[in-house]
């Protein structure tokens, strides 16, 4: 089971998605990606903390997010990922091509916006 809970921060938005992420919740987060996205902000971040498992259907879904973000004019940021959520991102070369911050980093350059 995933949920999935929006912290808004004017023009940061953030996605905290908790539990295992997977083809049967795609759909849902989709739309919560398709919502924030649709309000133009500067950065839409993933937050991994609470995140345990991705399956390929939900990488392929985090890639869609990047080009949807790079037509959009919006910075995709995944931060605070866990130790599991780490090596099945390494292990897809997905380090290579996300942005991806510890959740200091990232509170960092929030706070500057």
């Amino acid at each position: 089971m995933v949920s999935i809970d929006i912290d808004d921060r004017g023009a940061i938005k953030v996605i905290r998605i908790k539990g295992e992420f997977f083809l049967g919740y795609v759909r849902q987060v989709e739309e919560t990606w398709n919502k924030l996205a649709a309000m133009g902000p500067e950065i839409i971040a993933i937050d991994c903390r609470e995140m345990t498992f991705v399956d390929s259907s939900a990488i392929g879904t985090f890639v869609k997010f990047l080009h949807n973000s790079m037509s959009n004019n919006i910075k995709l940021i995944f931060f605070d990922l866990n130790e599991s959520i780490s090596r099945i991102f390494g292990k897809a070369k997905l380090n290579k091509i996300f942005t991806i911050l510890s959740r200091d980093e990232f509170e960092d350059l929030t706070a500057k916006k």
